[in-house]
């Protein structure tokens, strides 16, 4: 009889530790917490990569030509820091103060994603005490980048997720800034966000990637282009899954409903 409570407890932890499994692996999307570095701070850690100096690419659209800019740099981790062996691809976005002729609305840009073919990689610079795989930079320049103010001298936007995206052969980073849930805006006409960077353990081969804005506005005209690195490995960065929490529970709770038998059992 015991036996058979004990298997009757141990089934109901598991069903509740794998009863949600299916949801928990329904998407790979996994947004990256983006603790800030201070410029002095980025600039002691990692420096320019030769010949990946900062690219500045137009973002087009239909009745606003140039109506912004993507940049992106690729830093590499200074010998005897604790990024040494690592880079850092680091990324910008200026919406510049123009109105579409065709909508007669100023410009905005609501997010970027591109794809970044290697799984980020966990540090902690910023000491948070987890790792952590990307960082916005403020208060200063990193190699061709500056947090340059908004045209009403406001500070640059920082974005209100950064997320990484694993596929089976590729990944993907997106940036959000427009979040209903806290009001964050999008990148108005005059707006600049903060410098955000991605860590990697993928060294810079030179590989550029197209890059897509979201707006209201349609995106035409030229590619937009990114750096990114190609040729790493594409899966989900490390840390615990729902699911592995649901049935770290379940086991718990199957323990406490043995344990509460056996109890009632003594008594």
């Amino acid at each position: 009889m015991n036996k058979l409570k004990f298997a009757i407890a141990l089934g109901a932890g598991l069903v509740l530790g794998t009863v949600f499994a299916p949801a928990a692996h329904a998407s790979t999307i996994q947004q990256l917490s983006t603790p800030t570095l201070t410029a002095a701070q980025f600039n002691n850690l990692f420096s320019p990569v030769s010949g990946a100096s900062v690219q500045n690419s137009a973002i087009n659209f239909v009745g606003a030509n140039a109506a912004g800019t993507i940049s992106s740099e690729v830093f590499q981790g200074n010998s005897g820091t604790a990024a040494s062996g690592l880079y850092a691809y680091a990324y910008q976005l200026a919406v510049n103060n123009v109105t579409n002729t065709n909508s007669g609305e100023p410009v905005h840009v609501d997010s970027t994603s591109f794809q970044f073919n290697s799984t980020p990689t966990g540090t902690d610079f910023a000491g948070v005490g987890k790792p952590t795989y990307a960082y916005v930079v403020t208060n200063g320049t990193v190699g061709g980048l500056s947090n340059v103010p908004n045209t009403d001298g406001s500070t640059p936007l920082i974005p209100s997720s950064v997320s990484w995206q694993a596929g089976t052969k590729v990944g993907a980073i997106r940036a959000d800034f427009v979040n209903p849930a806290t009001g964050a805006q999008p990148l108005n006409a005059g707006n600049n966000s903060a410098t955000f960077v991605v860590i990697s353990s993928t060294p810079f081969t030179g590989q550029f990637v197209n890059a897509g804005v979201l707006s209201s506005d349609q995106q035409t005209g030229l590619n937009t282009i990114v750096y990114a690195p190609s040729g790493g490995t594409i899966s989900p960065v490390p840390v615990p899954e729902p699911a592995s929490i649901l049935a770290w529970a379940g086991m718990a709770g199957a323990a406490v409903l043995v344990r509460r038998i056996r109890k009632n059992r003594a008594a």
